[in-house]
Protein backbone atom coordinates (compact mmCIF):
# COMPACT_ATOMS: atom_id res chain seq x y z
CA UNK A 1 0.00 0.00 0.00
CA UNK A 2 1.31 3.43 -0.84
CA UNK A 3 1.55 5.96 1.94
CA UNK A 4 1.02 9.70 1.34
CA UNK A 5 4.33 11.47 0.75
CA UNK A 6 6.10 8.33 -0.48
CA UNK A 7 6.60 9.82 -3.95
CA UNK A 8 3.95 7.69 -5.62
CA UNK A 9 1.13 9.42 -7.48
CA UNK A 10 -2.44 8.17 -7.06
CA UNK A 11 -3.25 8.35 -10.78
CA UNK A 12 -0.03 7.16 -12.37
CA UNK A 13 2.69 9.38 -13.73
CA UNK A 14 2.11 13.09 -13.53
CA UNK A 15 3.45 15.89 -15.80
CA UNK A 16 6.95 16.83 -14.73
CA UNK A 17 7.59 13.35 -13.31
CA UNK A 18 11.17 12.36 -14.14
CA UNK A 19 9.98 8.81 -14.89
CA UNK A 20 7.34 9.98 -17.38
CA UNK A 21 7.94 8.91 -21.00
CA UNK A 22 9.26 11.73 -23.16
CA UNK A 23 7.23 10.69 -26.22
CA UNK A 24 3.47 10.19 -26.01
CA UNK A 25 2.28 6.71 -26.89
CA UNK A 26 0.76 6.23 -30.35
CA UNK A 27 -3.03 5.95 -30.39
CA UNK A 28 -4.34 2.40 -30.43
CA UNK A 29 -5.67 1.08 -33.72
CA UNK A 30 -7.68 -1.93 -34.79
CA UNK A 31 -8.25 -4.74 -32.29
CA UNK A 32 -6.15 -3.06 -29.58
CA UNK A 33 -8.54 -0.11 -29.62
CA UNK A 34 -11.65 -2.27 -29.13
CA UNK A 35 -10.41 -4.85 -26.60
CA UNK A 36 -10.88 -2.62 -23.53
CA UNK A 37 -14.40 -1.70 -24.65
CA UNK A 38 -15.30 -5.34 -25.37
CA UNK A 39 -13.94 -6.39 -21.98
CA UNK A 40 -16.14 -3.82 -20.24
CA UNK A 41 -19.22 -5.03 -22.10
CA UNK A 42 -18.48 -8.66 -21.18
CA UNK A 43 -17.92 -7.70 -17.52
CA UNK A 44 -21.23 -5.80 -17.42
CA UNK A 45 -22.98 -8.85 -18.93
CA UNK A 46 -21.55 -11.15 -16.27
CA UNK A 47 -22.62 -8.79 -13.49
CA UNK A 48 -26.10 -8.49 -15.03
CA UNK A 49 -26.43 -12.27 -15.32
CA UNK A 50 -25.33 -12.61 -11.68
CA UNK A 51 -28.05 -10.26 -10.58
CA UNK A 52 -30.61 -12.46 -12.33
CA UNK A 53 -29.91 -15.60 -10.38
CA UNK A 54 -26.27 -16.36 -9.72
CA UNK A 55 -26.09 -15.29 -6.08
CA UNK A 56 -27.33 -11.70 -6.18
CA UNK A 57 -31.08 -12.32 -6.44
CA UNK A 58 -33.78 -12.52 -3.81
CA UNK A 59 -32.99 -14.39 -0.59
CA UNK A 60 -34.30 -17.91 -0.11
CA UNK A 61 -35.24 -20.08 2.85
CA UNK A 62 -32.01 -21.02 4.65
CA UNK A 63 -30.16 -17.84 3.62
CA UNK A 64 -28.81 -15.54 6.31
CA UNK A 65 -29.10 -11.76 6.31
CA UNK A 66 -27.76 -8.73 8.10
CA UNK A 67 -29.71 -5.53 8.56
CA UNK A 68 -28.28 -2.54 6.70
CA UNK A 69 -30.95 -0.05 7.74
CA UNK A 70 -34.39 0.16 9.31
CA UNK A 71 -36.03 -1.59 6.36
CA UNK A 72 -33.13 -3.00 4.35
CA UNK A 73 -30.92 -6.06 4.57
CA UNK A 74 -28.23 -7.95 2.65
CA UNK A 75 -27.76 -11.69 2.22
CA UNK A 76 -24.55 -12.85 3.95
CA UNK A 77 -22.81 -16.15 4.60
CA UNK A 78 -24.45 -17.91 7.55
CA UNK A 79 -21.04 -18.63 9.07
CA UNK A 80 -20.09 -14.94 9.07
CA UNK A 81 -20.11 -12.94 12.31
CA UNK A 82 -22.33 -10.35 10.61
CA UNK A 83 -25.19 -12.85 10.02
CA UNK A 84 -28.09 -11.70 12.18
CA UNK A 85 -31.10 -13.68 10.95
CA UNK A 86 -31.79 -16.90 9.02
CA UNK A 87 -34.81 -17.00 6.73
CA UNK A 88 -37.16 -19.78 7.86
CA UNK A 89 -40.03 -19.01 5.49
CA UNK A 90 -41.57 -16.63 2.98
CA UNK A 91 -45.16 -15.43 3.23
CA UNK A 92 -47.28 -16.59 0.29
CA UNK A 93 -49.03 -13.23 -0.02
CA UNK A 94 -47.12 -10.03 -0.78
CA UNK A 95 -47.97 -7.18 1.60
CA UNK A 96 -47.45 -3.44 1.89
CA UNK A 97 -45.52 -2.30 4.96
CA UNK A 98 -48.74 -1.05 6.57
CA UNK A 99 -50.47 -4.40 5.95
CA UNK A 100 -47.45 -6.21 7.36
CA UNK A 101 -47.62 -4.20 10.58
CA UNK A 102 -51.34 -4.97 10.91
CA UNK A 103 -50.69 -8.70 10.47
CA UNK A 104 -47.86 -8.59 13.03
CA UNK A 105 -50.21 -6.88 15.49
CA UNK A 106 -52.87 -9.59 15.09
CA UNK A 107 -50.32 -12.47 14.98
CA UNK A 108 -51.34 -13.58 11.49
CA UNK A 109 -48.02 -12.96 9.75
CA UNK A 110 -45.58 -15.88 9.51
CA UNK A 111 -48.17 -18.14 11.18
CA UNK A 112 -46.92 -21.10 9.09
CA UNK A 113 -43.45 -20.74 10.66
CA UNK A 114 -43.77 -21.25 14.43
CA UNK A 115 -40.13 -20.42 15.26
CA UNK A 116 -40.04 -17.05 13.46
CA UNK A 117 -38.82 -14.04 15.41
CA UNK A 118 -38.58 -11.12 12.97
CA UNK A 119 -40.50 -10.39 9.75
CA UNK A 120 -38.46 -8.58 7.10
CA UNK A 121 -40.16 -6.74 4.24
CA UNK A 122 -38.55 -6.35 0.82
CA UNK A 123 -40.13 -4.12 -1.82
CA UNK A 124 -39.68 -1.03 -3.95
CA UNK A 125 -42.19 1.28 -2.27
CA UNK A 126 -43.77 1.06 1.18
CA UNK A 127 -47.23 1.56 -0.34
CA UNK A 128 -46.78 -1.26 -2.89
CA UNK A 129 -46.86 -5.00 -2.07
CA UNK A 130 -43.52 -6.55 -1.23
CA UNK A 131 -42.18 -9.91 -0.09
CA UNK A 132 -42.24 -10.80 3.60
CA UNK A 133 -39.44 -13.00 4.91
CA UNK A 134 -39.95 -14.77 8.25
CA UNK A 135 -36.66 -15.10 10.12
CA UNK A 136 -35.10 -16.40 13.30
CA UNK A 137 -31.83 -15.41 14.99
CA UNK A 138 -28.82 -16.78 13.08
Amino acid sequence: MTEPGSGAHPYGRQPGDPDAPSVPAAPKKGLGKWLPIGGSVVAAGIIGAGALGFGFGDPEVGDCVKLTGDTSFDVVDCGADEAEYRIVGVEKEELTQVDLQSKIDDDSVCADFPNWEVALWNGDMETEPGTVYCTEAA
